[in-house]
């Protein structure tokens, strides 16, 4: 039951946290903000294509894929499925052992924000979106941890008779 909640507060946080600005960046007075989108865009177009293909799984791909993921065992727990159960086993852990890269953004971000300070010239702050993206790394990192993946075993096991 937790982790269903905190898969569904995953899930309403990772709309503001690709929609709103993750960063604002002042320079010399102006200021301009950035998704996470907006700033894979950036780094295609500054020819930092490696940098891009990163950023994008561990702050897009990777956590849409955790709370898909964890959608799918909890809703193939909830049926009873015994539908490639080793398979949903090694997704499990799988989801578990990425979650944590996710990490690298919010580090990132905070490195970002306390390096880039040059006065009145350059300011680098965090912005609505680098806390709701925190949000979503934090929560998916305690739903993988909440969910139990032998409670999908033990949900497959046949039922005896009289028992539902």
């Amino acid at each position: 039951m937790a982790t269903t909640a905190l898969v569904i507060a995953g899930l309403v946080l990772y709309i503001p946290a690709n929609v709103l600005p993750v960063l604002q960046i002042e320079r010399y007075g102006s200021i301009e903000t950035n998704t996470i989108l907006g700033g894979v865009v950036e780094l295609v177009h500054n020819d930092l294509w490696p940098l891009a293909v990163i950023v994008f799984l561990a702050s897009v791909v990777v956590p849409a894929a955790k709370l898909f993921g964890l959608s799918w065992l909890l809703w193939q727990t909830r049926r009873g499925s015994a539908r490639l159960l080793p398979q949903r086993t090694r997704i499990y852990r799988l989801i578990d052992t990425i979650g944590r890269w996710s990490n690298i953004d919010v580090f990132m971000i905070s490195i970002l924000a306390a390096l880039v300070q040059f006065g009145a010239l350059t300011r680098v702050r965090p912005d609505g979106g680098a806390i709701a993206f925190a949000g979503v790394v934090l929560i998916t990192m305690i739903a993988a941890q909440c969910f139990d993946p032998r409670a999908m075993w033990w949900a497959a096991r046949p039922q005896p008779e009289g028992r539902t």
